[in-house]
């Protein structure tokens, strides 16, 4: 133990006690607890496990100095305390910026040319986000704010590339509910990520859809007499559902249109070249959303985050528009995209 104090050991103990408790017993006595009481609840119960996963790998380095002191003597005394107090402030630092990050969506512009060597004959506004992860600490404040600023851009469309929800609060609060006042002209389309899975396919449809969202499942969409919108079941329906469809049984045989694909999970990307994707959207990664596990996603994923090119086929793939677990992001900023599409 870092602290040798008596007084200072026994607060540490009880608010680690504490903040240790607090997400499972928000977790499984969710249907009794007040609300207010489970908000408070999770958010200090994941930030928690946040600081554990992000400062122990940097306690653990003054350890081979602790131990080499140690072995090397010298009358040398570790400072148990002050180290544990830079650690304490680092954590805050953590908790307090990566709060802001979290909360402070920004606009970000990118632009597609699939005209395919073709004379672009029409430019698309479309806008596009991912992991909204609609439930307790995504509140109906938050929801509305980010529904603001995608009207704000006054798109031609808008499509959301999963894990738009997060709990079944989403409803209690009324979050989901400000999704409805999304203006698109041309259509509000979305696919489910695997959190949606995790709450019911037909749950999570039904909901979207009151909110006049889309819902492309396997399935494809004729936008405009332009392209063609491909919306895949993520890979979790491998598991919690009836599977997904290839590719080559969603898009029809005898298309001659760009095809824009929704798909929430980024593998494989090589199935999207080899059937003539023209772009492909996805989100589910978050960049990581702590370090350091931004460092562990991009070795699980071709590509983690960002533009990226194979063969005629364009990807991008979005650190998402919220946050799950913590309320925090330290690696990332939120997105909201803003699509210029000439086809």
């Amino acid at each position: 133990m870092l602290v040798e104090n008596p007084k200072i050991k026994r607060v540490v103990l009880l608010a680690t006690d504490f903040m240790t408790i607090a997400l499972p017993v928000s977790l499984f006595f969710r249907a009794d607890l007040p609300y207010l009481l489970k908000i408070v609840l999770q958010g200090t119960g994941y930030s928690w496990a946040a600081i554990i996963a992000c400062m122990v790998p940097v306690g653990l380095c003054f350890e081979p100095i602790h131990w080499g002191l140690k072995i090397l003597g010298n009358g040398f005394r570790v400072p148990r305390i002050k180290i544990f107090a830079l650690l304490c402030f680092v954590s805050g630092m953590m908790l307090i910026g990566g709060y802001i990050n979290a909360t402070s969506p920004v606009v970000k512009e990118i632009d597609f040319d699939l005209s395919g060597g073709r004379n672009a004959t029409k430019e698309y506004r479309i806008v596009v986000f991912s992991d909204l992860h609609v439930g307790k600490l995504m509140t109906r404040d938050r929801v509305g704010a980010i529904v603001n600023m995608v009207n704000k851009l006054h798109p031609d469309m808008v499509f959301m590339v999963g894990d738009i929800l997060d709990d079944y609060d989403a409803v209690f609060t009324g979050a989901a509910e400000e999704l409805a006042r999304i203006k698109a002209p041309l259509g509000k389309y979305a696919v489910l990520g695997n959190h949606e899975y995790y709450l019911g396919y037909d749950w999570s449809k039904n909901l979207l859809e009151k909110q006049g969202i889309r819902l492309l499942a396997d399935q494809y969409s004729v936008i405009d007499n332009h392209f063609l919108l491909v919306g895949r079941k993520d890979v979790a329906a491998l598991i919690r559902s009836d599977g997904r469809a290839s590719l080559q049984k969603i898009i029809p045989a005898d298309n001659t249109l760009p095809v824009v694909l929704l798909d929430h999970t980024p593998r494989d990307l090589d199935k999207a070249e080899q059937n003539g994707i023209a772009l492909q959207l996805s989100g589910h990664t978050h960049n990581g959303q702590l370090f350091p596990f931004n460092l562990i996603v991009e070795r699980l994923y071709e590509k983690e985050y960002g533009t990226y090119k194979k063969g005629n086929t364009y990807y991008y793939i979005s650190c998402g528009v919220g946050f799950w677990g913590p309320p925090l992001r330290t690696n990332s900023r939120p997105e909201v995209l803003l699509m210029k599409i000439k086809i």
